[in-house]
């Protein structure tokens, strides 16, 4: 009996021919999926990549700019002065590291001159036709000399009464008041007519004696004499204080 052999040897020579469809297929989704994996290992690489070189140059970059950012700082500071005072202004300047601090603030000054010079005064006693105290003030500050005569009204002295306010010891009479501009030769009891005076037209105010002895010669004196005055020059007071106290008198 013949055996029939033809279609499977037909079978086998077809798969020789064609291949394993399914190995085929099975090698193709490794390759696929190999080269997914690659790929998807690189974009990840990458990416991280990316990211680290960012971050590292964003860190670099704000670092630089903290690194070199000079510091500077100004603080200025005004103090009110209190009533009564001024302001000043005073700058000091603080440097350390790389901050600078300027620093103002006020302050009061004023210039200081000291106080006004006390005017120096002196008295004499002159004993001529009649007994006379002779006062003479040099005031610096107010560029004047000042002159006061008392006269004893016992040996013949006059007693003006355009002085009359001027209250006195008793048998005392005041002979005159007078200003003028000799600084120089202030101090002068028997010239003081050659030195151009102005003369009060009028006085007001009180001498008191201190010591007076038994002939009712004081040992010094205290005067305020207020004289008003004719401004007949720039230098003329409209009204001038002759002031002083405890005045020694001296022999003329």
């Amino acid at each position: 009996m013949r055996r029939r052999v033809e279609p499977a040897m037909c079978t086998f020579a077809l798969l020789l021919a064609c291949g394993d469809p399914t190995g085929a297929s099975t090698e193709n989704a490794s390759e696929t999926s190999a080269a997914s994996t690659d790929a998807t290992a690189a974009t990840s690489e990458a990416a991280s990549t990316d990211e680290t070189t960012g971050a590292g140059q964003s860190s670099t970059s704000d670092a630089a700019t903290d690194a070199n950012t000079d510091i500077t700082t100004t603080t200025s500071t005004t103090t009110e002065p209190t009533s009564g005072e001024t302001p000043l202004t005073t700058d000091a300047t603080t440097t350390g590291g790389d901050s600078t601090i300027t620093t103002t603030s006020s302050d009061t000054t004023t210039g200081t001159t000291g106080a006004p010079t006390q005017p120096l005064t002196q008295a004499w006693w002159v004993d001529g036709n009649n007994l006379q105290i002779r006062v003479i003030q040099r005031d610096d500050d107010a560029g004047l000399c000042r002159g006061f005569i008392l006269e004893a009204l016992a040996n013949g002295g006059f007693d003006d009464p355009n002085y009359g306010p001027v209250e006195q010891p008793d048998e005392w009479g005041v002979r005159v008041v007078f200003v003028h501009q000799d600084l120089d030769d202030c101090f002068d009891p028997y010239l003081f007519f050659r030195k151009d005076p102005a003369y009060a037209d009028s006085a007001a105010g009180t001498v008191t004696f201190h010591d007076v002895d038994q002939d009712g010669r004081p040992a010094s004196v205290d005067l305020e004499i207020t004289g008003l005055y004719t401004p007949a020059a720039p230098w003329v007071p409209d009204e001038d204080l002759f002031a002083a106290a405890g005045v020694a008198v001296e022999t003329g």
